[in-house]
């Protein structure tokens, strides 16, 4: 959009129209009037055999979100959005013809009258002074000559207008007319006019806001509101009165427009609405349909996407209200933010934000940023443990452990704090975010599946063959995480995330669409369970995510991550509707000295609840076949009468049948449930304890 300092109109490349008797009319320029009256009239019949090229508008695509607003739009030579003529309001066209052609439906397309009184006054004085210029000859001006004044331009004006007067309905003249016509502020064309001073599509212009853009065609300079308000309403007034006299309105709706205020929006650039999903755009129709994508600036499409302007709007204030900030690294804020937001049910991309400011860094984090996931992987992780047919109540100890690498040397996982936690059931592993349970679950079930378990859910980036890939060692996208655990929400179907419908040419015709791509990769129970199981960091006292539940205050699974040296922070969780993905961290990758609950938590959980706010809270669906049943908090097993319970849901064939060992029992316990003679000890969670496990688990 040019700046408000320059208020001349930019210029247009003159499209030259060659005809035949072109030289004869440049020589009849210069005699005397009654000369061109015989001229024109010896002309007149030969002029309906002029052959003039299709009417060409060069215009910008736009991007819309899947409720028809304006998301963005790619500017070509000039910032234009053609629309259809069914798409003006009424009220728009009766302003323009109320103001500037007020005869247009009921004379003929042309004014030789005007004209010719024109043509005298300009021929007695030498120049041209008068244009006499209908809707019609206005629009022949605009498409096929140059802004000079001469009176060769004049005639030639004449038969190019009797030409289209003879090819075009009325409705087809306005419509090209006010798709083509400039209105200030670099805006060609109705629509781009409204979404520039109003903010919203041109089907929403009331009609004040018509009358407006009407008033501002005579001097779109002069009559710009934003530089010139008051000669703005003063012209729009008088539109309204023309409006008034002619019929097209009341007189009560009249005095109603007259009052209202101007209402404009501030003059924002219609790009940078959402720069980072745009980018999306433009990324997925290079890879399908690159003939589409090789002109899309300029080329006029009109672009439907997924996106939900609400839910985009609350990515956009959760990341702008709850991003902390630290420092300045080379001019640019740190830490930063990747959001993805998808709807599981189709795998439609409904937000999207990749970084905190577009027009200070354009990399979009989303997209590219590879970043260690932490214990988001987990979800990956205990998807393969129930899968591989493991009871959902099985348990490992969380204890000093340390696993041969292969070198001489040994991997040693450790908790947060370094606090050991005694023997854990999957659920509370998955709340207290247990490293060595997850880690010994790994050990059991294998990397290699547990890769190919993330493959299945949508992971693409490589993950590294060895026990670290459980908490999160290899570097994933947004994009990829909310991708992965959307397989878990919708039931099992892993999605390919979808950010373009459909691609319509200025004319209207299709050339692009997409549709919803869903593939079974884990059954339903699976699934569900899964689910489940996660609903224990929001909804367990001492879960990672505690604090966040009250905030999003619906059912919804959730995980923190947080990778070595706290450099990133992660919360990626879901509910039936919305499967979202955070990241927070610095770019440089120093430590960012956050968690995931504290880094991305704040972020994930207020976004998911402004997202949703008008949604139906909804439960995840179960699906036949599962069994709940009561079991020992402490061994995964059936009560025995003195043990803490809950409640557990289970495949079929795979509920436990022993019961928990007897109060004041000894033995310990497999983990996969089974019962041996003693009893875990309780873990020694003083300072001193901490330390000793700590130089147990280093010594050789």
């Amino acid at each position: 959009m040019p700046s408000r300092k320059d208020r001349v109109k930019p210029s247009r490349a003159p499209q030259r129209l060659i005809v035949v008797g072109h030289g004869a009319l440049r020589r009849l320029a210069g005699a005397s009037l009654p000369v061109i009256v015989i001229g024109v009239a010896v002309l007149l019949f030969p002029a309906t055999w002029i052959s003039l090229p299709m009417p060409h508008l060069p215009s910008d695509t736009s991007i819309y979100a899947q409720g028809g607003q304006l998301v963005d739009v790619l500017y070509g030579s000039q910032n234009r959005m053609p629309v259809p003529y069914s798409a003006i309001p009424k009220s728009m066209q009766n302003a323009l013809v109320a103001i500037e052609d007020d005869t247009f439906w009921i004379e003929p397309a042309l004014d030789p009258v005007g004209i010719f009184r024109a043509a005298l006054v300009d021929v007695t004085h030498g120049r041209i002074l008068q244009g006499g210029s209908t809707l019609t000859q206005q629009l022949a001006k605009n498409l096929y000559l140059s802004d000079r004044r001469t009176f060769q331009r004049k005639i030639v004006e004449f038969f190019i207008s009797m030409k289209l007067a003879t090819t075009y309905s009325r409705q087809q003249i306005l419509d090209l007319y006010l798709n083509d016509v400039y209105f200030g502020e670099g805006a060609y064309g109705v629509e781009a006019a409204s979404e520039t001073y109003f903010g919203h599509r041109v089907q929403s212009l009331t009609l004040p806001e018509s009358a407006l853009l009407a008033g501002v065609v005579n001097a779109p300079s002069y009559f710009d509101p934003y530089v010139n308000p008051k000669a703005a309403i003063s012209r729009r007034n008088q539109v309204l009165t023309r409006m008034q006299q002619l019929g097209y309105i009341s007189r009560r709706q009249e005095l109603t427009a007259k009052a209202a205020g101007l209402h404009l929006s501030g003059g924002m650039k219609l790009t940078n609405r959402a720069p980072y999903f745009t980018q999306l755009v433009e990324d997925d129709l290079a890879k399908l349909d690159p003939s589409v994508a090789k002109h899309l600036a300029g080329g006029g499409y009109a672009i439907r996407t997924t996106l939900s302007w609400p839910m985009q709007h609350a990515a956009d204030r959760a990341v702008a209200d709850y991003l902390p900030f630290s420092s300045l690294v080379h001019g640019i804020p740190e830490p930063e933010a990747g959001l993805v937001a998808i709807d599981p049910r189709n795998g439609y991309v409904r937000a999207l934000v990749g970084g905190d400011n577009y027009a200070r860094t354009q990399y979009n984090r989303a997209l590219f940023s590879r970043r260690q996931p932490g214990s988001t992987m987990k979800y990956y992780l205990y998807t393969t443990v129930i899968n591989d047919g493991y009871p959902t109540s099985s348990t490992q100890v969380s204890a000093p452990v340390r696993f041969p690498n292969g070198h001489g040397t040994y991997y040693v996982p450790h908790n947060y704090g370094y606090v050991y936690n005694g023997r854990l059931v999957i659920r509370r592993a998955i709340a207290l975010s247990d490293n060595i349970c997850a880690v010994k679950w790994m050990n059991t079930v294998g990397p290699k599946a547990m890769i190919a378990t993330a493959h299945a859910m949508g992971i693409e980036s490589p993950l590294a063959d060895n026990l670290t890939t459980a908490l999160g060692s290899s570097g994933v996208t947004p994009m990829e995480m909310a991708r992965g655990v959307s397989t878990l929400a919708n039931g099992g179907k892993r999605v390919q995330p979808i950010a373009v419908l459909k691609v319509t040419t200025p004319s209207g015709r299709v050339v692009f669409t997409d549709k919803p791509s869903l593939t079974p990769v884990l059954s339903p129970q699976v699934a569900y369970i899964v689910t489940q199981l996660f609903h224990a960091p929001l909804l367990s006292p001492q879960g990672t995510a505690h604090d966040l539940e009250p905030i999003i205050n619906r059912p919804a699974a959730a995980k923190t991550g947080t990778s070595n040296l706290q450099r990133d922070a992660w919360l990626v969780g879901y509910t039936p509707q919305l499967a979202t993905a955070v990241w927070v961290g610095n770019d440089n990758y120093a430590p960012l000295g956050l968690t995931g609950d504290r880094g991305a938590g704040p972020i994930w959980a207020h976004f998911m609840a402004n997202a949703l706010a008008t949604h139906k809270k909804r439960t995840f669906p179960s699906p036949p076949g599962l069994v709940w049943k009561s079991v020992c908090i402490s061994t995964g097993l059936l009560p025995n009468g003195c043990c803490s319970t809950y409640r557990e849901v289970f495949l079929p064939g795979h509920v436990p049948v022993d019961l928990s060992p007897g109060c004041g029992s000894g033995g310990r316990f497999s983990s996969t449930g089974g019962v041996t003679p003693r009893p875990a000890p309780s873990p020694d969670r003083s300072l001193a304890g901490i330390l000793r496990g700590l130089i147990r688990s280093l010594l050789p």
